[in-house]
């Protein structure tokens, strides 16, 4: 069987490595893309332990052009392009709308929303040479549960969530599939702060804001990165052949209005 070879964004601590090294367990070679290139190369590093190759990229994914350079790079030196997965965002200070900067709006736009999108243009000719594609987005709970201080975040992610709707029709019938993974609130690096913040304003610790949180789901626990990346990477394998234009909320059960 030929390897896949899958385009992973946001490969920070936290979901993104672990999407990495999920897709890499599941048979891909992987490229590797963020901003930070020596925490790139500790995940290519486990990556290659795993019996895949990998393929570091540093990209800042709010540029198009360094978003076509990283799939047409991967797809030169790794040989073919089967998956893209964009878990790279861009979040908002915490300003309501009438206070906020809109640099910071068009900031996240272009991480979230533009970076993602075109992403997808430059992949979609090397999924017809390979006979296909997947292509997986990772949203946000804020798209459902909508807070003060979370529009530029909230607004974007919502948007990319219905271009990658859009663009699931559009690439149907050329055996390209588009699907969305929502998570609910995971511990790790990338949430630590925010945590931290609300525990400080409500006067208490962490842990007791992870387990007010861990109460307000139907498993009375939180998702770890770990649990994300089971969900991407089946629906970026052909266990999901039949899946596309799907949201697949993955927060424990938690339901909002």
């Amino acid at each position: 069987m030929t390897p896949r070879t899958a385009v992973v964004t946001g490969v920070g601590p936290g979901i993104g490595r672990s999407i990495a090294l999920g897709l890499a367990r599941d048979g891909c070679d992987v490229a590797l893309a963020a901003r930070t290139e020596s925490y790139l190369e500790e995940v290519a590093a486990e990556v290659e332990a795993l019996g895949r190759r990998a393929l570091v990229v540093p990209t800042d994914t709010g540029d198009v052009v360094q978003c076509r350079a990283l799939v047409e790079r991967t797809a030169s030196e790794l040989g073919r392009l089967d998956v893209v997965v964009s878990s790279a965002a861009k979040g908002s200070p915490n300003h309501t709308i009438v206070n906020a900067d809109l640099a910071d709006w068009q900031r996240a736009w272009e991480v979230n929303v533009l970076g993602p999108l075109e992403l997808c243009r430059a992949a979609i000719p090397h999924f017809h040479e390979a006979g296909g594609g997947a292509i997986v987005a990772v949203s946000t709970l804020a798209v459902r549960a909508v807070n003060p201080g979370q529009g530029a975040y909230a607004a974007t992610k919502g948007a990319l969530q219905l271009a990658m709707q859009t663009l699931a029709k559009e690439v149907g019938p050329e055996n390209i599939r588009v699907n969305i993974v929502l998570p609910g609130f995971v511990p790790g690096p990338n949430t630590d702060e925010m945590f931290a913040r609300q525990a400080e304003k409500r006067g208490t610790t962490v842990d007791a804001v992870l387990a007010h949180y861990a109460e307000d789901t139907a498993l009375r626990r939180l998702p770890t990165p770990d649990d994300l990346a089971d969900a991407v990477v089946f629906l970026a394998s052909d266990r999901a052949r039949s899946i596309t234009g799907q949201t697949l909320d993955v927060n424990a059960g938690v339901w909002t209005a």
